[in-house]
């Protein structure tokens, strides 16, 4: 069966299924040694805003929705088909454990505060909330392999008592489709996405991965360990350098700024606000439903979604082929269990590629509805600005 005569078939049945993924492969030469923790710093004074200022500060890169249960949640608009959260950046090790540095100017908010969950026909929309964390993932990890996903709305941090899952089994809780894997000795390379594996390689990757989930209180800072970093160490061959998270005050300083010894964040403390605080250009399900996309924009929505599909199946099919030994011993025919991953891996490929299809063709109406984008930055292909957000200063 081909690609598109397998997508064809999920399409018709309304595939609901989706899978993402990530993996990778590298090697080095330089051992690994060691960097103490730098001394901390007497942190600057932080500013103090309400969730209400996410409502102006995130509405030029996407929109408000109300969505039950959660309310107002913010959908990326300037994102491709097959983005996912916490792809677009890198990890750092910090006083934090693994801290999140995003490449996109947005990510200050969506990938420290609040929550990420995928929805059906919408897409990938985040929740806002006032912690602030290093990242709010969860983690898994095997011979080779790291994987985190974004935490479910489910978990919450409380004052006092840490994360609670609410009493969810965060095996269930994390769906299949939200967890992203890399291999070991790229997971702390600059941009984890250019090693993304596709979406269905996630069916098989996850049965050889255990949860490796470590998120912790300690002298006041959330903690979020997941991989132990002297194992990242060992696979990489080099040292994972060691870095304070401090503040950084300025609200036009949004962007995190890397240092040798440290990483400066723009992180409010965030107060709710009043109970009837709605963003300026909120959509809820009984305003009038918004305008067909103009035939040329959707159009133009499926040619983005079908340059995404192409990529994604392409890594996967190379991946397949490398499953397959060059010189397979007599007998040549493939074995039934590598028959039926294949498979596997296929139909999850084609049931993600039908849900970013839908997604797509609503970011196009709401874009449509908004009218033409305000001058801006230049971006990549992930929605990132093309110059780097994040200031090395070696």
């Amino acid at each position: 069966m081909t690609r598109h005569q397998l997508f064809c078939f999920l399409a018709v049945a309304c595939a609901a299924v989706a899978l993402s993924g990530c993996l990778v492969t590298a090697t080095y030469s330089e051992p690994p040694t060691s960097h103490p923790m730098p001394p901390p710093a007497a942190p600057p004074p932080v500013s103090a805003v309400n969730v209400g200022f996410f409502y102006d500060a995130l509405d030029p890169d996407g929109d408000w929705l109300w969505l039950d249960p959660y309310g107002w949640v913010w959908a990326p608009n300037a994102v491709n088909p097959f983005w996912r959260p916490y792809t677009v950046g890198r990890w750092e090790w910090t006083d934090w454990g693994w801290t999140w540095v995003s490449a996109e100017r947005w990510g200050w908010a969506t990938d420290h505060y609040g929550r990420w969950v995928r929805m059906n026909h919408h897409g990938w929309v985040w929740i806002p909330g006032d912690v602030w964390g290093p990242a709010w993932v969860a983690w898994r990890h095997g011979p080779g392999v790291v994987g985190w996903a974004p935490l479910p709305p489910e978990a919450r941090f409380r004052a006092g008592v840490g994360l609670d899952w609410g009493g969810i089994d965060i095996n269930v809780a994390i769906h299949l489709d939200t967890w992203c894997f890399v291999d070991d000795v790229r997971f702390a390379d600059a941009d984890v996405q250019r090693y993304a594996y596709p979406v269905g390689r996630n069916t098989t990757v996850i049965r050889g991965t255990r949860d490796a989930t470590r998120i912790r209180v300690r002298e006041g800072r959330i903690v979020n360990e997941g991989i132990d970093r002297a194992e990242v160490e060992r696979a990489t061959h080099r040292a994972v350098p060691v870095r304070r998270v401090v503040d950084n005050p300025r609200p036009e300083g949004r962007v995190a700024e890397v240092a040798t010894d440290q990483i400066k964040f723009f992180r409010p403390d965030v107060k709710p606000g009043p109970p009837d605080a709605a963003p300026r250009r909120g959509l809820k399900p009984a305003e009038p439903a918004r305008p067909a996309a103009d035939p040329k924009v959707e159009a133009e929505a499926e040619r983005r979604w079908d340059r995404g599909w192409n990529k994604d199946w392409d890594k996967l099919e190379k991946l397949q082929r490398r499953d397959v030994p060059a010189k397979p011993a007599p007998p040549a025919r493939p074995q039934p269990e590598n028959l039926e991953k294949v498979r596997d891996e296929n139909m999850a490929a084609a049931d993600n590629a039908y849900r970013e299809l839908v997604a797509e063709r609503d970011r196009a109406k709401r874009q449509a509805q908004r009218g033409p984008q305000k001058p801006g930055a230049k971006k990549d292909d992930n929605g990132a600005e093309k110059k780097d957000k994040a200031k090395e200063k070696n």
